[in-house]
């Protein structure tokens, strides 16, 4: 009596279990949501890649402990892969309109296990007979393996003729579109520097492949002025659109086609309050918004067609949000040409029509810091944070309008949260030393000064800044060395403060100081302060003269204190105290002052 086959029970009941989970998948596949079909689908994979798995181990213990015959071996290692193949087919193109895909996965798996425990219990061939057996269930093996074929091949015919449908459709555009490109080519290389602007204008534009040839053609014409006020006149937008980079002027003839431009198509563009859905008019004026504002900024007033466009979309119970950009954008134009009382006007209407936009909030904030009037800036800027958490210009911006006020402890968080927010901030990293230098933390304050310069080495008032701190701690040579490089940097209204700045480092150096401010005071403004001071340094005047001008004036007082008590040991002690009590804290000479105090007691 033969022995019971033990391992081929136990690899039995595994591969059992695993089909039982693969059943029960299989038949919830369309039992939830996509997310959870496909869920249930990989699942399914799961447990019948173990199932086909533990069939071949079954398979294998037939062939090794029992009896199949070679060519029976041959046929079930070429079949139970491919069963496997497409068993997952089937399971892949399976829809509840054709549920019989998953005949196999559910009928394949007992017929292979039944077959293999038949093979390994040779006691039941004597009865059965091998061969027939073996022959039928290879048979049965193959046409459910290939169950699901003919309609995996329709499905794959289907998709090549597709493919080849996309592929001819694609080439034929491809066709079409050099054919387009050829005839455009032809029409654009016909124009010349006597073609009327408005012909140049149709090859403008982002979908256009000539549009920056266009462009650079358009600018060298002698006529664009004229051609475009005149296709103003004529009702053609471009001219508008395209306004600076086609380097127009904003002469009054331009300033006034431009107006009558867009009030005559606010006109003609009006939204329904009947058609919430309809943005054609906003669609229409949108492109021409960037040249509105420019022309605000270059001092045309649009103010006229500003409020026709505004009347024209208003009617639309959804144009809020257009109109508070409508807004926004002439303010733009106010702020950039430093009309700041107009540009808060501006800010604060788009913030009334969507108060929910925090650059509203903080560009107004912004004008408000532009006129120096830092207390109304600061809750400005503190809305525009509470509506964005992450605005760090934002928190930079307030920590300077604290700074400003003499508020250093909310300005300090605020410069931490703006470089917090953007580890590279090279303006955050400048205010946040120059906290840290009013407060004598001299080292502090260089770190962040060579991190600012790191990120942006001409960035002239880092470099300035530096030298500032680097005289106060007394290392003159290395602070001339910044001054030095930031000088050539300045904007021209700063240069007269870095050359004094120059004079005082290069004296404590022990540098030739007179020479070098004769050579780069040449430059400077004469009539413009702080002239005064630097010609008494140069022995055109005197410092007491210098003074006693100043007085009645604090700002001038404040620098002139300053400078001559820096440059006088004699006088230093009483021209400093008083440069530090009258100095205006957002002054460099105000902490200067003190440090330079410090020094004196040491």
């Amino acid at each position: 009596m033969s022995s019971v086959p033990v391992g081929a029970i136990v690899v039995l009941t595994i591969a059992a279990l695993s089909y039982l989970g693969m059943a029960a998948c299989l038949s919830d596949l369309h039992g939830s949501d996509a997310a959870g079909n496909g869920i249930t689908a990989a699942f399914a994979v799961l447990f019948g890649i173990g199932v086909w798995v533990w069939l071949g181990i079954l398979l294998l213990i037939a062939g090794v402990k029992g009896n199949l015959p070679f060519w029976a071996g041959i046929a079930v290692a070429i079949l139970l892969p491919a069963s496997a193949v497409t068993s997952a087919i089937g399971l892949d193109m399976e829809t509840p309109q054709n549920p019989w895909l998953l005949i196999e996965p559910f009928a394949l798996p007992p017929l292979i296990a039944a077959y293999a425990l038949y093979a390994r219990l040779t006691g039941l061939h004597r009865a059965i007979p091998l061969v027939p057996v073996t022959a039928m269930a290879l048979v049965a093996m193959t046409v459910l393996t290939l169950l699901p074929m003919p309609q995996f091949i329709a499905k794959e015919h289907e998709r090549a003729m597709v493919r080849a449908e996309e592929a001819a459709e694609a080439k034929a555009e491809r066709e079409a579109a050099a054919k387009r490109h050829a005839e455009r080519l032809a029409k654009f290389e016909t124009l010349t520097p006597a073609s009327p602007l408005s012909d140049w204008a149709r090859f403008f534009g982002k979908d256009s492949e000539f549009d920056e040839r266009a462009i650079e053609g358009a600018r060298k014409l002698t006529h664009r002025q004229a051609d475009a006020i005149a296709a103003l006149h004529q009702g053609l937008a471009f001219p508008l659109a395209e306004y600076g980079r086609l380097d127009l002027q904003p002469t009054p003839e331009f300033c006034a086609a431009a107006r009558d431009f867009l009030i005559a198509a606010a006109a003609s563009h009006t939204a329904s309050a009947a058609a919430p859905d309809d943005r054609s008019a906003e669609d229409y004026f949108d492109p021409l918004l960037g040249g509105a504002e420019l022309l605000t900024k270059d001092n045309c007033d649009l103010g006229a067609a500003v409020k026709a466009i505004d009347a024209a979309v208003a009617p639309s119970p959804k144009a809020n949000p257009f109109r508070a950009v409508l807004a926004w954008r002439e303010a733009n134009g106010f702020a950039r040409r430093q009309d700041y009382d107009r540009a808060i006007a501006g800010y604060s209407t788009a913030i009334a029509l969507s108060p929910d936009f925090s650059q509203y909030w903080a560009d107004r904030g912004d004008a408000h810091l532009d006129k120096l009037d830092y207390a109304k800036a600061i809750p400005d800027y503190t809305e525009a944070i509470r509506l964005n958490q992450g605005y760090s210009t934002v928190y930079n911006s307030r920590g300077y309008c604290y700074h400003s006020l003499g508020d250093d402890d909310h300005a300090l968080a605020d410069f931490n949260e703006a470089i917090e927010l953007r580890q590279e901030f090279p303006r955050a990293l400048y205010n946040r030393g120059n906290i840290y230098a009013a407060r004598a933390d001299l080292t502090r304050a260089i770190a962040d000064y060579d991190a600012a310069i790191a990120l942006t080495p001409k960035f002239w008032e880092a470099l300035a800044a530096r030298g500032h701190a680097r005289y106060a701690q007394g290392a003159y040579a290395e602070a001339v060395a910044d001054l030095s490089a930031a000088l050539p940097l300045d904007p021209s209204d700063a240069t007269p403060y870095t050359v004094l700045w120059l004079y005082l480092a290069r004296t404590r150096a022990g540098q030739p100081a007179r020479d070098a401010l004769t050579q780069e005071a040449a430059k400077l403004d004469k009539a413009a302060w702080p002239w005064p001071i630097i010609s008494a340094f140069l022995g055109e005047s005197t410092p007491e003269a210098i003074l006693a001008a100043s007085r009645g004036d604090s700002a001038k007082e404040c620098e002139a204190d300053f400078y001559f008590g820096a440059a006088d040991p004699a006088a230093a002690r009483d021209l400093l105290q008083k440069a530090a009590s009258i100095c205006p804290a957002d002054f460099i000479e105000a902490p200067a002052a003190k440090l330079e105090l410090g020094k004196l007691s040491r």
